[in-house]
């Protein structure tokens, strides 16, 4: 009896460490690296270093995490087709921060893991995360040991602030038989073939609930819903929180609204482009009266600049004095200024023949779009491309895009060098998007560029330049955006 059992204590010995450890045990290294969010997948059969994991449909499904700058590969054929057989190998591949936790801790890194993004499909897949790293668990993936055990579990933390070069996804991957592997399953989150959280021990809720409350709301606006219900319907002297958590109170000035908003629910300035709260993105938009919501509002989506074209050779400051407009009101004041703005091009279905600059969407073919495509501000005499903003360039902002956003309305109190801002209670949320309905949507003048360039003549008789390449969509064409958009109340407390 003793050998048998000194036999298998050497066998359970031999295991390795991804194999024996627990659910706590894998949160708790997730801790010690810094992780604040940590996501888990369950593994099938051909989740294996021969096939890529499916992770996602649309990018956006992936807003959470830091993701690297899109890198677009065309399809082979070089035919100008835009049907779904023609381009069934065209590929956009994220780049990923991503390493490894091994046993002891210390974290390696994986340089070669990204997220594949086939857009024909659609779906979003991983790859890459073995390769060169000396602690990958490698056997978990290799086909002649445990890539075909169903039932692994591969771990995400989101470690650090996604704008900072440093942000990084640190995994640890389990044996099907592993405690944490079994434990996993058992949790309230478990989400079979999706990425599903795993809360962390720290994860503290910032709020106070009544718990038999909380327990009868399980939809999944419930936990920001309970953390609104503190801040709305009442005044609230502006102020923002640092992300080194300092404040600054009083805080006045055209963003102190939004940032407001999320200093109320915890978030710092500056924050990291995953959810806001919880599971959404915050937008905040200014209303005169909370009983009538102007649908024509238009809200800022992302602001990215033109990343080839005729500006990129001469300059911002060559651009708008070329295709820009004189400022008359700063000129009545003695002060040599010009503006780029919508007056300054024709945008889609319009056709002013003064104007010399038109807005065009290339790549596109009804719904279908190639990812070599663009939106570009061409010259209607020389047909030059002046700005463009390749696809690719674009869905490196869009994928920052939540497939969960709560646009919050709020109006002004007071006076203008002295007032609170007022949160109203009914919310409106955004769920699932994709860069399909981007590109639709701006095709169909729902979404909109609304440029904010301008430059001004300093003393020294050089330009100084400033710029805003604003994407901006009203509020009443969410749904063009968004496959759902409904509108909840929240009952302040």
């Amino acid at each position: 009896m003793s050998d048998m059992h000194g036999a298998a204590k050497t066998e359970a010995d031999k295991l390795p460490w991804y194999d024996t450890i627990t659910l706590d045990g894998v949160l708790q290294k997730f801790e010690s690296v810094g992780a604040h969010a940590v996501w888990a997948k369950y593994l099938v059969r051909n989740n294996n270093s021969k096939n890529q994991i499916y992770v996602a449909p649309h990018i956006n499904k992936l807003a959470f995490l830091p993701l690297g700058e899109p890198v677009y590969t065309p399809a082979k054929s070089q035919k100008q087709k835009f049907s779904k057989s023609s381009r069934t190998r065209e590929l956009v591949r994220i780049p990923l921060n991503w390493t490894w936790i091994a046993e002891d801790g210390e974290e390696y890194p994986a340089p070669n893991a990204a997220f594949s993004y086939y857009p024909q499909y659609p779906e979003v897949r991983l790859s890459g995360m073995i390769a060169k790293c000396p602690v990958a668990p490698s056997k978990l993936f290799n086909t002649s040991h445990h890539g075909f055990d169903e039932g692994r579990i591969l771990f995400l933390g989101v470690v650090g602030n996604p704008d900072s070069p440093d942000a990084h996804i640190a995994a640890i991957a389990t044996g099907k038989n592993a405690p944490a592997s079994q434990e996993v399953l058992k949790t309230e989150n478990f989400i079979p073939g999706a990425l599903f959280s795993v809360p962390l021990d720290t994860s503290i809720e910032e709020y106070e609930r009544d718990s038999k409350d909380h327990e009868s709301k399980t939809d999944e606006f419930s936990v920001l819903n309970e953390a609104l219900e503190h801040i709305v319907g009442y005044p609230i002297i502006p102020w923002r929180l640092r992300n080194d958590g300092t404040k600054e109170d009083p805080y006045r000035s055209p963003n102190a609204p939004g940032l407001t908003l999320e200093a109320e629910l915890g978030v710092g300035a500056n924050a990291i482009p995953g959810p806001d709260f919880d599971i959404w993105e915050l937008k905040a938009y200014k209303v005169a009266d909370f009983q009538k919501p102007s649908g024509s509002h238009r809200i800022t989506l992302f602001t990215p600049q033109p990343d080839f074209g005729v500006i990129a050779d001469i300059g911002q400051a060559a651009f708008v004095e070329t295709y820009g407009h004189v400022n008359e009101q700063y000129a009545a004041r003695g002060i040599e200024r010009y503006d780029f703005t919508t007056k300054d091009f024709n945008g889609i279905d319009q056709d002013d023949p003064t104007v010399i600059l038109e807005l065009r969407i290339f790549g596109m073919d009804g719904d279908s779009y190639s990812m070599g495509g663009s939106i570009s501000l061409v010259d209607r005499i020389t047909g030059a491309i002046v700005a463009g903003w390749s696809f690719t360039k674009l869905l490196g902002h869009w994928q920052r895009k939540h497939d969960r956003a709560a646009y919050v309305p709020y109006r002004l109190l007071g006076t203008k060098d002295d007032y609170c801002v007022e949160f109203g209670t009914d919310v409106l949320l955004g769920m699932d998007t994709d860069f399909g309905m981007f590109l639709n949507a701006f095709r169909e003048g729902k979404i909109v560029f609304d440029p904010a360039f301008h430059i001004t003549r300093r003393e020294d008789g050089s330009w100084e330049p400033k710029s805003r390449s604003q994407f901006r969509v009203a509020l009443g064409n969410l749904d063009a955006i968004y496959e759902s958009v409904k509108e909840v109340s929240v009952e302040p407390r």
